[in-house]
Parts: structure tokens; C-alpha cells; sequence
């Protein structure tokens, strides 16, 4: 089947391309994107298609002001839309790790979406091809990758899904613009090359007169991706000539395989994880009961959720974790495990947590520091606690005290050592628990009381000026808090929400 045919027949089959539809074409002046543009161009009238070609100028090569040129001259001659941009990619790459590469292609993305959105095309068009793809396999398996890496490039993948950590937040900002009917306008980037190899996109050119212009950098053998491309892949190519057909039949397979994994792991993080801001929560006995491959890929779901411009979440990252519970089955509080870019995971009985180093939980009283508490008076305990104190009294055998219990409660002798204050546990604190008749570690107290760990190094603690432990706040009163059978008034202090 000749060239024409079979991407018409390919953009179909995969509905890559809506009819009447305009559609932004990513425009180099290189083999590849002339070629696509020649082609969507030939395709256009029979499906109604608005072309629109974009160039962006890098600022890398004194050459491309001559492309930029030509794409201007070529879409003019078919009449056709065209944007071209210029980029400071340099100056992306000089943020700490962010290659030249990675700059020149996040700046890229980020024109075509926000031409794409200026324009209210609904797709983006790009001229990789099989052997793109050949290059994109064997980067992603020499660097390490799971099954997301190694189906290489997707036909066709949300704009707005990139991760363009590298860009000023207003260079994305366009990507999750609303549309006119405020609903959110989403671009989908395209590739209807990738079923080609590049010996037919340049046989394309030869047969239709095209005059590509040619990226010298593309030989640069410092860049990794050139370096595979004209020193590794031709050794592989001897040992099986049909390297680009195998591969790109196995990216397609694997693309399937991991839309079903998708589903089957995005199904189970609805049914397994709570989001708040600042943590995940993943339902601990469920997640022990997993396959260690769902364990890793909704672990690595969590890291993404609270750092989504991380792209690269390492082996080491999640394995620390799985191996901690694959060794202690039974274990249902400890931490913390260190993950990547200030990201802490914790096993807190009913959860594993994977949250900020400096998470303050919402659903439990916290301090940092030690605060004094007036009487009468309050003082906060994270954002959504508080500790209230009154006087109350009343007449003799009334003793409200002993209707009104609660571990939220407190009632404290009126002649309690003042001030008192609030503070957090520190190393060797003890109390002598109301009821018994010996100290125990506040420590102890913790672990009896399943206070999840993260939470026990800011846990507020009510102490007199003796700095003497009167409550563990919300579980256990101290022996010193004990109120006389005559009393006739008391401190009443409140753990309030």
C-alpha cells in the first residue's frame, strides 16, 4: 500500500484526527515534518481538515533563521496558517538537570499548546516516526524503565499530561485554560508518522520534489539519542535488519498491554487511595494483599500525585518501602522512609502514608512548638484543632466532672502549678497514667493508643510549671490531674475541632 493510503487508512483506524478539524502541525523543515504536513495537506480537502503549521526557533543554531524562512515561504504557498516563535532554550537548560535535549523539547510542547489553544485546535501534530521510536525504546531500556517507558510513544497523549518541570508556570498555563463553554479545553498531541520508517519518509520527499532542510545537530554524537542512533542502532540493525519493524510491533503491543494495566491500577487507586494536600493515604491491608508490580506502580501513583513536575521516580524510591513490608508482614507502624524531592513514606496501622517531610495531618492536633495555654484562654493545635480552657464551678455534690468524661476532657485541680504550657513529646518523657499506680513512657502510651508515628514528634503534650505531664492531649490524663471528692470548682480544658 503506497504512502498516502496507509496513513489515511492509520489516522482512521486509531481516530487521531477528528473530521474538520484544525489541526497545528510541529514544523522543523526537516524530512519527518515536511512530510507530515506534505501529507496531511494532500489529506486535508476529503476530511475537512484547517491545517496550521508552528516552527519554533531555539536560539541554538544560526541555521534556523533559513528554517524558519522556509516554513513561513512553504505554508504561505499552500495557504495555510503558520505561527513561529522564538525560545531562549539555553537559558532552560541552565536549571540544574535539564539537558540542552530536555529544554529544547519541553520549550516545544509548550508552543505547539499554546498555539494549539490561541487557535482552539483540538490536536497537535508531530512527524515521529518508527525509528523515533526505535531510539525512544532503547533510551528509556539503557536508562532504566518499566513498562511505561518501554512502549516508547504514544499516537496520541494529552498535551496537558506532559510534564514541562523545566517552563516557567506561565509558559503551561495555557495547557488548563477553559474554553468558551468553561469546560476544559484538552489538546491531544499526535503522531500519524509512526507506523513510517525514515527510508520511506525520505523516499516520500524524493517522489513529491520535497527540499527538507537538515539539522546538522542531529550528528552530533554528544547528544545521547544520536549517539544511539548512529552508533548503536546500526550494530543492532546487522544483527536483525528488520530492528525497526520488530520494535515498533512491539511498542504497539505494549502500548495495549499498559492501557489494561492502566485501567486495572487506576481502578484500584480509587478503591485504595484518600488525597489530601500534603499526603496520600493507601489502605494498608489492602496494599500488603497486592502483587508487588500494583504495590510499586500505585506507589509510584502517590509520589506523582504530590510531585507532578518529578519525572523521574528511581527503582530505589519505591523498593525501600516494598522491601520493608515484604521483610515485616506484620509490621503496622514505623518510619520514616525516605522517597525523593522531600517525600517521606510512613506505616500508620490502618495506612501507608506517603506524604510531605513537614506534613501537618488536619485530622489530629499537632504543635511544633511550646506555647503557653491561659486560663481562661485557648491555644491553636494545627489548623484545625484547638485547646480551650475555662474555670467552672458548682455546689457541693453536683461534681460535673464525673458526668462529663471524655479523652477529649480534661478537668484539673484549680490550684494546678501555673503556667501551664503546651509542648511537644520529648526524648524520656513520662507520666503516671489516672488509675495507676506506676509511670509510664509516653512512648509506651503512643504505641498503646496507635498514634500513627509521623504524628508523635508534634503530638502536643499539657504540661504544669514543673513541666510535669498532666495529658497526653486526647488520650490519657495524668495521676496529677486528679480532682479532690470535695472540689467545688476546676480548670475544665477542651480538646475542641
Amino acid at each position: 500500500m503506497h504512502f498516502l493510503p496507509r496513513l489515511r487508512r492509520f489516522i482512521q483506524q486509531h481516530h487521531l484526527i477528528p473530521d474538520n478539524a484544525r489541526v497545528v502541525v510541529g514544523v522543523s523543515g526537516g524530512p519527518d515534518s515536511l512530510t507530515l504536513l506534505h501529507a496531511l495537506h494532500r489529506l486535508a480537502p476529503e476530511r475537512g481538515w484547517q491545517l496550521h503549521a508552528a516552527y519554533l526557533h531555539h536560539g541554538l543554531r544560526p541555521e534556523a533563521e533559513d528554517e524558519a524562512h522556509f516554513v513561513a515561504e512553504l505554508a504561505a504557498a499552500w495557504d495555510l496558517g503558520c505561527t513561529i516563535e522564538r525560545a531562549d532554550v539555553r537559558a532552560i537548560a541552565a536549571q540544574p538537570g535539564v539537558s540542552v535535549e530536555e529544554a529544547a523539547r519541553q520549550a516545544r510542547y509548550a508552543f505547539l499548546g499554546q498555539v494549539a489553544r490561541r487557535l482552539s485546535a483540538p490536536v497537535v501534530a508531530v512527524g515521529h516516526h518508527a525509528d523515533d521510536q526505535v531510539e525512544s525504546i532503547l533510551m528509556h531500556l539503557l536508562r532504566g524503565s518499566g513498562l511505561a517507558g518501554l512502549r516508547g510513544m504514544s499516537l496520541a497523549t494529552p498535551l496537558d499530561a506532559l510534564r514541562l518541570t523545566a517552563l516557567r508556570p506561565a509558559d503551561n498555563a495555557l495547557f488548563f485554560e477553559k474554553n468558551s463553554e468553561e469546560e476544559r479545553f484538552r489538546v491531544m498531541l499526535v503522531r500519524p508518522l509512526l507506523p513510517f520508517a525514515r527510508d520511506e519518509i525520505l523516499a516520500y520527499c524524493r517522489e513529491n520534489e520535497l527540499e527538507p532542510r537538515w539539522d546538522l545537530s542531529n550528528e552530533d554524537t554528544s547528544f545521547f539519542r544520536n549517539r544511539l542512533r548512529h552508533e548503536i542502532v546500526p550494530r543492532l540493525k546487522a544483527i536483525n535488519p528488520n530492528l525497526t519493524t520488530v520494535l515498533a510491533r512491539t511498542a504497539f503491543a505494549l502500548q495495549g498491554d499498559y492501557e489494561a494495566l492502566d485501567a486495572h491500577r487506576r481502578a484500584l487507586w480509587r478503591e485504595m487511595a484518600q488525597m489530601e494536600s500534603g499526603r496520600v493515604r493507601l489502605n494498608l491491608l489492602a496494599f500488603r494483599a497486592l502483587l508487588r508490580g500494583d504495590q510499586r506502580a500505585l506507589l509510584r501513583r502517590a509520589i506523582a500525585a504530590l510531585r507532578p513536575e518529578h519525572r523521574n521516580i528511581s527503582w530505589e524510591h519505591t523498593e525501600r518501602v516494598l522491601d520493608v513490608l515484604a521483610e515485616h508482614p506484620q509490621m503496622a507502624s514505623g518510619g520514616p522512609y525516605t522517597l525523593t524531592a522531600g517525600l517521606e513514606a510512613w506505616l500508620s496501622y490502618r495506612w501507608l502514608d506517603v506524604q510531605e517531610a513537614d506534613f501537618i495531618p488536619s485530622d489530629i492536633p499537632q504543635i511544633g512548638a511550646p506555647q503557653r495555654l491561659p486560663l481562661p484562654g485557648r491555644v491553636e493545635l494545627g489548623p484545625n484543632w484547638r485547646l480551650q480552657a475555662r474555670e467552672v464551678r458548682w455546689e457541693p455534690g453536683e461534681a460535673p466532672w464525673l458526668r462529663q468524661k471524655s479523652t477529649n476532657l480534661i478537668w484539673l485541680p484549680i490550684d494546678i502549678p501555673k503556667p501551664l504550657m503546651v509542648r511537644p513529646r520529648r526524648p524520656g518523657d513520662v507520666m503516671q497514667p489516672l488509675g495507676l499506680n506506676a509511670s509510664k513512657r509516653i512512648k509506651d502510651l503512643m504505641n498503646e493508643r496507635k498514634i500513627p508515628r509521623p504524628a508523635r514528634p508534634r503530638w502536643p503534650l499539657l504540661v504544669d510549671a514543673q513541666d510535669r505531664i498532666l495529658w497526653m492531649i486526647g488520650h490519657r490524663a495524668s495521676e496529677l490531674a486528679r480532682l479532690s471528692p470535695d472540689a467545688v470548682q476546676a480548670w475544665r480544658i477542651e480538646l475542641r475541632r
